[in-house]
């Protein structure tokens, strides 16, 4: 993400904060789910078939960008059901907060993912947006929450529910959003079009290479 964005939110909801803005814990704001990891040893709940349930891990969040579509590994709709590994939502912010603290993404569609990752569900009647939640926890300074080492081993899912949000009047919210919606939609179209051109390359340059299609000169 461009640090201008970064910067944009600061200036409205850190230099410019109003002291009749309410803070609220996370926890209250948002509905805060884990994700779940089925045995390891009992192969038949994981999966490389697209057609299964994506399962979202941190390395998928390191490599996707802002917003997550692919992933390495997939769970069955069993494995879902028996494990009751809750089900993230479209447009719904994800976290890392064990091993690796502060990685985000945005998912694009219906998906899981591991224990080491929160997703973020706006309640109803909130005016809050994901949009927002990405970009308050994006600069957050995670060593509020104690020193590099000692937080890796000790941050819990209760410890992210407790963490203050700044909650701004509902105007000020609606113009927030009205600015930086396109923003957001622009780098999902950019990430959507390089995604689709690399599966092209992927596909044809082997083909090229081997002689099966031949490019006219």
């Amino acid at each position: 993400m461009s640090n201008w964005l970064k910067r944009f939110f600061r200036q409205w909801f850190v230099k410019e904060a109003q002291e009749d803005w309410e803070e609220k814990p996370l926890g209250k704001v948002f509905d805060i789910g884990i994700g779940r990891t089925p045995p390891r040893k009992e192969q038949q709940w994981f999966s490389l078939n697209p057609d299964d349930l994506k399962w979202a891990s941190i390395k998928d969040m390191g490599t996707s960008g802002l917003y997550i579509d692919n992933v390495s590994e997939y769970l069955t709709q069993a494995a879902v059901d028996k494990f009751s590994i809750p089900i993230i939502p479209e447009n719904t912010v994800l976290l890392s907060f064990k091993m690796t603290i502060g990685r985000l993404a945005i998912s694009t569609g219906k998906m899981l993912s591991n224990e080491a990752i929160a997703h973020f569900k706006q309640k109803e009647q909130s005016s809050l947006f994901p949009e927002f939640l990405y970009l308050f926890l994006a600069t957050y300074e995670w060593e509020q929450l104690g020193s590099t080492s000692s937080i890796v081993e000790a941050i819990n899912s209760q410890m992210i529910k407790e963490i203050n949000m700044i909650v701004p009047d509902q105007q000020t919210l609606g113009a927030f959003k009205t600015l930086i919606k396109p923003y957001f939609a622009k780098i999902k179209s950019n990430q959507t079009q390089i995604q689709s051109l690399t599966k092209m390359r992927d596909t044809l340059l082997p083909k090229l290479m081997s002689g099966e299609v031949r490019v006219a000169i």
